[in-house]
């Protein structure tokens, strides 16, 4: 792969030719590595009996496995610049099946985190360069439609997984959550050795900037770590303490990479407006859908007593419609370019959360199933333009920086918006004096409260569409 330059585009070129197989590759590779980030929840319950070990340890299986994933997108992107992002990817894939069979047949808790961090690290490398391939591969004409797909995929990982997680869990038992993608796996590295061969322009040498590296980490995973502790709210002290680490390390990474020769980040592409306003127009959507996300089963638990089932296949509505209304958003936005098209599809967003607030008021089970349908539709219209243009705004040779800090920012802007939900939800119930357990709560305090966290979601989103518009002025 090295030393090969970007080709014109041909159709007649064996690339685009497959690229239809590339792109389920790829597609595969990043649900399934998304798919397990939130599947394995359901079950830590199972797995903490099983190894007989207290939740404070067991929650390491989940939490190191977003950590690990998030902090590595933009260092292991840097790196694809050496070994191809094609390479990059099967690497990624195939570690992240070894270490799936490893967390499967692991015999203690120690085992279980440590071959969990591993699968993290091997899915990091699909998913950080997986948008990148996607935008090299894809037409000019497709590209809205295959980045609509990437987000869907995504998304649609993280909303199935408890569901999945669960079935799995209640019929086979917890350790097929790791068997399950050991035989996709090898199929997938059949296919990738076969059809994923991608010309690429890389780099002559290896160069890594490890302090920067290493700063980025500190960053990521102490602020991932802050946003557990504010959710938590019972430890004021080790709260400021990942809050100055959080602080201190971002500087560092700022200064160093402002003036290091060959940074990890090259930090000039936030000067780029179309490429910085696409990022923060995305983080502001991601919260309001992660804070909606965690809080709304509360809501339909506790204030309209539903069972947990109930409330997954409501929940289910939201990707189901995701699955028609991306490659439709992909669709109008590669026929019409049109600028708006971002703007008005999160502005669909805010409707729905301002109409779910009202339902979760009045307690409307029509309202609240239209909101969530709204929800699957603005969501789904939006991944296509904001991911084209987040992608586009940067030039060829930066893919891999775009869709890692693409990828990277938007788990801490879920991760933030969790954090923010957990903290409004747990104030605004004090503050009417309770401070039970918040499924207890009745159904007037947590419509009161739920709803007004959620029509906070819809003023976020917005504030979203503002952004987005103001990228095209």
């Amino acid at each position: 792969m090295e030393g090969t330059t970007h080709k014109k585009i041909n159709l007649e070129d064996k690339t685009y030719k497959t690229r239809h197989v590339i792109l389920a590759i790829i597609f595969v590779g990043i649900f399934m590595s998304s798919l397990d980030a939130y599947m394995v929840s359901i079950a830590l319950p199972n797995i903490t009996t099983y190894f007989n070990v207290n939740l404070h340890q067991s929650q390491w299986v989940i939490t190191g496995y977003l950590l690990v994933m998030t902090a590595l997108f933009i260092p292991l992107g840097k790196a694809s610049e050496y070994t191809g992002k094609t390479r990059m990817f099967i690497a990624g894939f195939t570690l992240f099946t070894i270490s799936s069979l490893a967390c499967g047949i692991a015999t203690n808790m120690d085992q279980l985190i440590l071959f969990r961090l591993l699968q993290a690290a091997g899915a990091s490398m699909v998913i950080g360069v997986g948008g990148a391939i996607i935008f090299l591969v894809a037409l000019p004409e497709e590209r809205g439609r295959a980045m609509g797909y990437l987000g869907a995929v995504t998304s649609i990982g993280a909303l199935l997984g408890p569901v999945i997680g669960g079935s799995i869990t209640q019929f086979l038992g917890w350790q097929y959550l790791f068997f399950i993608n050991v035989p996709i796996g090898i199929l997938l590295f059949i296919f990738a050795l076969k059809y994923l061969k991608i010309p690429e322009k890389t780099s002559e040498s290896f160069e890594m900037d490890w302090l920067g590296a290493l700063t980025l980490i500190v960053f990521v995973a102490s602020l991932l770590m802050f946003c557990s502790e504010l959710a938590d709210g019972n430890h004021l002290t080790t709260l400021l303490v990942y809050g100055f680490i959080s602080i201190l390390s971002l500087a560092a990474f700022i200064v160093r990479e402002s003036r290091y020769e060959k940074p990890l980040l090259d930090l000039s592409v936030f000067k780029n407006k179309l490429f910085t306003l696409a990022i923060v127009s995305m983080m502001l959507f991601n919260m309001a859908i992660a804070a909606a996300n965690f809080i709304g089963p509360f809501y339909l638990q506790g204030a309209m007593n539903y069972k947990p089932a109930q409330v997954g296949l409501l929940f289910l509505m939201v990707p189901l419609l995701m699955v028609g209304a991306s490659p439709l958003g992909g669709w109008i936005y590669d026929k019409h370019h049109q600028k708006y098209a971002a703007a008005s599809a999160v502005l669909i967003g805010a409707f729905a959360f301002f109409l779910m607030a009202y339902a979760f008021f009045k307690m409307n089970l029509v309202l609240i199933v239209l909101s969530f349908a709204l929800w699957g539709v603005g969501r789904g219209l939006y991944n296509g333009p904001n991911g084209t243009e987040t992608m586009s705004s940067l030039p060829p040779q930066k893919s891999a920086t775009a869709s890692t800090v693409m990828f990277t920012t938007g788990s801490l802007a879920m991760a933030i918006g969790i954090s923010l939900a957990t903290v409004f939800l747990t104030f605004q119930l004090s503050t009417m004096g309770y401070n039970g357990a918040v499924l207890a709560a009745g159904h007037t305090l947590l419509s009161n409260s739920i709803s007004t966290i959620i029509m906070a979601a819809g003023f976020a989103c917005v504030l979203s569409a503002l952004v987005a518009v103001l990228r095209n002025r």
